[in-house]
C-alpha cells in the first residue's frame, strides 16, 4: 500500500463532507492524476490537472494535447490553489455542481459505481473508472470515506 499525506486523506474527507462526492473516488484521482502527489504543475497544489478560467491565479505548464489528431505539447494555464484543501474543495464543488455529473453524483452511495460513471465524463480514458476502481481496492481507500 502507497502512505497518502494526511493533508489529502483529510482534504477529501472535508470535501466529502461538503459535496458528497466520496472521499475513496477523490483520493483515487488525486493518485491517478498527479502520480500520487508527485507531478503537479509546479508551485500550484493542483493534482488533479483543472485548468484555469479567466481571473483565476495559474501557473503556465506544457502539457501533451491531441489536437486534430496529434499529439502535440502545448503550454496551458493551470489553475493554482493556495492549498491542497483549496483544491480538494474546487474539485468536490465541480463534480457536485456541474450538471454533466448529475448522474454520476446519484451514486455517492457506492464509490465503485460513482468512479466508473466517472468515465467519459471527467476523463476520456475507457478505463478511467476502472483504474480508480483498482485504485480503490489495492489501497484500501473506501476506509476513508466518511458518508
Amino acid at each position: 500500500m502507497t502512505t497518502i499525506p494526511q493533508s489529502v486523506i483529510e482534504a477529501a474527507q472535508a470535501a466529502e463532507q461538503k459535496w458528497a462526492v466520496p472521499a475513496s473516488v477523490t483520493i483515487a484521482q488525486w493518485a491517478l492524476e498527479s502520480a500520487w502527489g508527485t507531478h503537479m504543475p509546479p508551485g500550484s497544489n493542483n493534482p488533479f490537472g483543472i485548468k484555469a478560467s479567466p481571473g483565476d491565479p495559474y501557473v503556465t505548464c506544457y502539457t501533451r494535447e491531441v489536437i486534430n489528431g496529434h499529439s502535440v505539447m502545448e503550454a496551458q494555464r493551470f489553475r493554482k490553489f493556495a492549498t491542497i484543501a483549496d483544491a480538494f474543495d474546487d474539485h468536490g464543488r465541480l463534480i457536485a455542481t456541474y450538471p454533466a455529473y448529475a448522474h454520476v453524483m446519484l451514486l455517492a452511495g457506492d464509490p465503485d459505481a460513482f468512479a466508473r460513471a466517472l468515465t467519459g465524463v471527467y476523463a476520456t480514458d475507457p478505463r478511467y473508472g476502472e483504474t480508480l476502481v483498482e485504485i480503490m481496492g489495492k489501497n484500501d481507500l473506501y476506509r476513508w470515506d466518511v458518508g
